[in-house]
């Protein structure tokens, strides 16, 4: 059931939740990332900084910072009291696609071209370049530990330690590029979108444990529930789809949005999911117990 519609200036590329669901963030080709209120949809304020389409947000986990990744080739850190912009990461590849935060919100992950990169949060420096891909990573997720880094490259999934940057994994299955990847939140299972499919896979064993299947468009966004319960996807068919993990099947699909869906966001309590789209919407909607 739709919640609410928050209209942005152009088309929106990504969306988040702080940590608390009180607000959502979502970045959009008009340079600009815009906070709102989750309940009452009201704009609070405007991160103005990046030169290109903010192609990637994410809440750290502190609620007090955000991080913004752009085509510009830059990740910026924002501080959300003051809005001020904190850190100006530079990207070794180009145009960043994808942002990430660990879980103790001391690292920043970015990808774009053939790589990925974690930073240090506080003082911007380098701590490791992820190499390996060799079609562009549109995707990228630390997972609840902070261990581990999953990048989508092409149509390959790799899992990095996180620490060493040594590589673990990596995944084959999806037949075009992987634009989407989540853990769960007990880090023993990832979730990735890509051609038309949402596939699970095993953390520790690399296998492939559920393929979905519904969508009739790229699948351009995945996140878990905070249970662990179910996946909800957003893809190119203007669709999210939110899919029940132990019946392997489809609980509900929401319509509504007029252009492909490019990112989507659970909120903490399970109840809500945000969808960010090409339509310049980002909307909320009730997932039914």
């Amino acid at each position: 059931m739709l919640s609410r519609i928050i209209s942005h200036e152009g088309r929106v590329e990504g969306v988040a939740y702080s940590p608390t669901g009180r607000w959502i963030v979502g970045g959009a080709d008009d340079a600009t990332a815009r906070v709102w209120d989750a309940d009452a949809g009201t704009a609070l304020f405007c991160l103005r900084g990046h030169t290109g389409p903010v192609t990637g947000v994410a809440f750290m986990p502190d609620g007090r910072r955000i991080v913004t990744g752009s085509e510009d080739g830059t990740i910026r850190l924002w501080d959300v009291e003051t809005e001020a912009e904190r850190l100006c990461l530079r990207a070794r590849d180009g145009d960043v696609a994808a942002v990430a935060c660990s879980p103790d919100g001391g690292r920043i992950l970015g990808g774009g071209g053939l790589t990925a990169q974690i930073w240090d949060a506080q003082t911007g420096a380098e701590r490791r370049t992820l190499r390996g891909h060799r079609m562009g990573v549109y995707s990228v997720a630390f997972s609840p530990t902070g261990d581990l880094v999953a990048t989508g490259g092409g149509q390959t999934i790799r899992i990095w330690d996180a620490q060493t940057g040594a590589e673990l994994w990596s995944l084959l299955g999806h037949r075009t590029g992987v634009w989407g990847l989540a853990f769960s939140p007990d880090g023993r299972r990832l979730a990735s979108g890509g051609d038309q499919t949402v596939r699970v896979w095993d953390v520790g064993s690399g296998e492939e444990r559920h393929l979905l299947r519904g969508h009739e468009g790229m699948v351009s966004g995945v996140a878990f529930s905070p249970d662990g319960k179910w996946v909800v996807s957003g893809a190119a068919d203007a669709t999210v789809r939110v899919w029940d993990l132990h019946a392997r099947t489809e609980r509900c699909c929401f319509r509504g949005h007029e252009g492909p869906v490019a990112g989507v966001a659970c909120s903490p309590d399970g109840r809500h999911v945000a969808s960010a789209s090409a339509d310049g919407t980002v909307r909320v909607w009730e997932v039914q117990g």
